[in-house]
């Protein structure tokens, strides 16, 4: 595994994830928090470039998550035993398929069953579509694809997590946060489930755990600054 394209990946991420947080911030600034399904169709119904570029941002990061997970487990293979390390590769593409579809329906189908609930004809079903498939109301059908997504990804963020905290103090560091991030997410999804507005924050929180591990993982790995990274 080549340690500066795990170092570019980790930069790139970062920026994404930057990019995710910034139009996040932004979105609840302007929009507020969305508690209510009369809340989540205004705010589809309104939708504008904002609201494309948020989806498609976090759709791209989602697959370059999913191809510096697949570097990390390379990255962590010799420090672990193969059948924990395949344990974690294995829910990647998981979380992958769950979160592509999550993001990206939000900008091909829930459009056009917007433009379908403006019939009179087939209002009700699309009705009934638009509260299963808006990801921003929590209590659709997507939105726990969606913080199951995070949950499944938890699990390889907190063995490649605690994996990393083998090394030098900046990647104990980064360990220690994707590892958090793990745990967070995994929180968040259980809050899901239980309409628990508290844990269901976990996904936020561990986002930013998220965010903040790349920080000394770009440094060390495209520095190469420490003589253990270079084994």
């Amino acid at each position: 595994m080549n340690l500066k394209t795990l170092g570019y990946l980790s930069l790139i991420l970062l920026t994404l994830t930057t990019i995710w947080l910034f139009l996040l911030i932004g979105n609840t600034i302007e929009v507020g928090p969305i508690d209510t399904f009369e809340q989540a169709m205004e705010y589809v119904s309104r939708a504008d470039w904002k609201f494309y570029l948020s989806y498609a941002n976090a759709g791209l990061l989602t697959i370059v998550a999913t191809i510096w997970m697949v570097a990390l487990f390379l990255y962590c293979l010799p420090k672990l035993p193969t059948w924990i390390a395949l344990t974690g590769l294995i829910f990647t593409p998981v979380y992958c398929t769950l979160n592509l579809f999550a993001y990206f329906s939000q900008i091909t189908a829930v459009p056009l069953l917007v433009n379908l609930h403006t019939s009179s004809t087939y209002r009700s079903s699309a009705e009934v579509a638009l509260a299963l498939m808006i990801q921003q109301w929590p209590g659709s059908a997507v939105a726990f694809f969606n913080s199951l997504a995070y949950a499944v990804l938890g699990i390889p963020s907190i063995i490649f997590g605690l994996t990393l905290r083998e090394r030098n103090m900046l990647l104990n560091l980064a360990g220690i946060l994707l590892a958090l991030n793990g745990v967070a997410c995994i929180l968040g999804a259980i809050g899901v489930a239980l309409h628990n507005s508290i844990l269901r924050s976990g996904v936020l929180i561990g986002g930013v755990f998220f965010f903040l591990c790349l920080f000394p993982m770009s440094w060390v790995l495209i520095r190469n600054i420490d003589n253990q990274v270079a084994k």
